[in-house]
């Protein structure tokens, strides 16, 4: 299974990634960030974005369902899509491959979100990124039908537990 988390950039999909890792059995974390660092270290995506390299896109599903495949159990994704047609391609292709995805969304109001941008310290250097994509992610997000909406506003460990339990159907989890 993948759980893929979406949402705003900075709204807290890594956190809950990282405290899901711990609170699911045989869940693993793994990152879209880390094949868009390594292709950009090859390719220059002309608008500044490893999101709008086709390649990404497929690298994103090759990998995804290489992983579930040949190394079975919960694998936790957090990525934000804003672009709807991004976001069928690459969740729209895991799927036509047989694989389940469960897909949730963490909102937050804009205010909130905002502020939980300016406080970050550990990804500071993005806070420009994220301030300007926040107009985008809510009018992406607000329109969003086939994914499970969690809250954010809450601490993180209810945002991972509220995942947990949408996840595995058990309220308890």
């Amino acid at each position: 299974m993948i759980v893929w988390i979406n949402g705003a950039f900075g709204v807290g999909k890594t956190t809950t990634a990282r405290l899901l890792t711990s609170a699911l059995p045989d869940a693993r974390l793994f990152d879209p960030e880390f094949l868009g660092s390594m292709l950009t270290a090859f390719v220059t995506p002309p608008t500044g974005d490893f999101q709008d390299l086709p390649l990404w896109r497929h690298l994103v599903v090759q990998t995804v369902t290489g992983l579930d495949r040949h190394h079975a159990g919960v694998w936790i994704v957090p990525m934000s899509l804003l672009l709807p047609a991004y976001r069928a391609e690459i969740l729209g292709g895991i799927r036509a491959c047989g694989i389940d995805v469960r897909e949730v969304v963490l909102t937050l109001p804009e205010d909130r979100l905002r502020a939980r941008i300016d406080a970050d310290q550990i990804e500071a250097g993005a806070r420009g990124w994220r301030h300007d994509h926040v107009a985008r992610a809510l009018d992406t997000f607000a329109s969003v039908t086939d994914a499970h909406l969690i809250d954010a506003t809450v601490p993180p460990e209810q945002v991972a537990d509220a995942v947990a339990a949408h996840v595995t159907g058990d309220p308890e989890a």
